[in-house]
């Protein structure tokens, strides 16, 4: 498998052939798994209003094939989406991450993370002091001068 350099210096397997190909397979699997499903439930229904005494359990076995293709093709699906689905939910949560970390710390992050206090040659107040009291960055979510209009942090207009 050839690997690519990734943003932090690692070498990362190259995953876009296996994404598509695990959609496309979800997409085939999904689209035979409605089909059959839907075969199923019309024999279904016909042998219900037939008046005949024999059960026939070959739509009951062809809706359960249906139901099954269905979920795998979702977990294909799932399966080829799931760095963007990972992607999506930490740039969502992220900022309110910093945001509560600063909070919790008065700025002085948990782990790195959320510090809004720089370390200057002043020692842990830092060059800016304690006494910043302005609004966090929505961007980067790195605590400002109250009279502050872009981001100290990122260069984000605060506005």
């Amino acid at each position: 498998m050839t690997t690519s350099r990734g943003p932090e210096g690692h070498d990362l397997p190259r995953t876009a052939g296996t994404r598509t190909t695990l959609r496309v397979i979800g997409v085939v699997l999904l689209l035979a798994g409605l089909v059959i499903g839907g075969l199923g439930v019309r024999g279904f229904i016909a042998d219900a209003q037939s008046t005949s005494v024999d059960a026939d359990f070959g739509p009951i076995l062809m809706m359960a094939a249906g139901g099954f293709l269905c979920v795998f093709g979702l977990a294909a699906l799932n399966a080829g989406t799931i760095g963007a689905q990972a992607r999506y939910a930490a740039g969502e949560t992220m900022p309110t991450l910093k945001q509560s970390a600063a909070y919790l710390s008065d700025g002085e992050g948990i782990m790195g993370v959320g510090r809004t206090v720089d370390d200057g040659p002043h020692g842990a107040e830092g060059s800016r002091g304690a006494a910043v009291t302005g609004p966090y960055c929505r961007s980067c979510g790195v605590r400002n001068d109250e009279d502050a209009r872009f981001c100290d942090g990122c260069g984000a207009s605060l506005a």
